[in-house]
């Protein structure tokens, strides 16, 4: 497991799959899911990657529940892919839209992002790879 994932995210190199092409995944995937989201924590001075670099880098273990790093890491076996750590911050983002809209500063947004109570990894996971949105809305 280290040799084959947790290697690439503590190295930094421009290969596929590494910290760096994972980090603009997260941007890419953020900056289209929800730029509103994205502009109003740059106007707080929180930029996302401040938050979802951690994560990736710890592969969530240090905020998700235990279960919850062992249904992430079963999938990331799965795939054979470091990039649902990515996918999975961005659904983070997500899930909390409403609440980091609504935040007036950044001690609010560290306090929303620290908060990983109901976060489900395989729920999340699924929005953000199987539902489309509808043509026109």
């Amino acid at each position: 497991m280290f040799t084959r994932y947790f290697c690439r995210l503590h190295t930094i190199d421009d290969k596929p799959g590494s910290i760096l092409s994972l980090c603009q995944l997260f941007e890419q995937l953020v900056h289209a899911m929800i730029p509103e989201t994205v502009f109003h924590m740059l106007q707080l001075g929180c930029p996302p990657l401040h938050f979802a670099f951690h994560w990736m880098v710890n592969m969530f273990v240090e905020y998700l529940p235990v279960k919850e790093v062992l249904l992430l890491w079963d999938r990331v076996l799965g795939f054979d892919s470091l990039e649902l750590l990515p996918l999975l911050a961005a659904a983070i983002f997500v899930f909390r839209k409403a609440d980091l809209c609504a935040a007036q500063s950044m001690d609010e947004v560290e306090m929303l992002l620290e908060e990983f109570n109901g976060i489900k990894v395989v729920p999340l996971l699924q929005q953000v790879l199987f539902v489309t949105p509808l043509v026109g809305t």
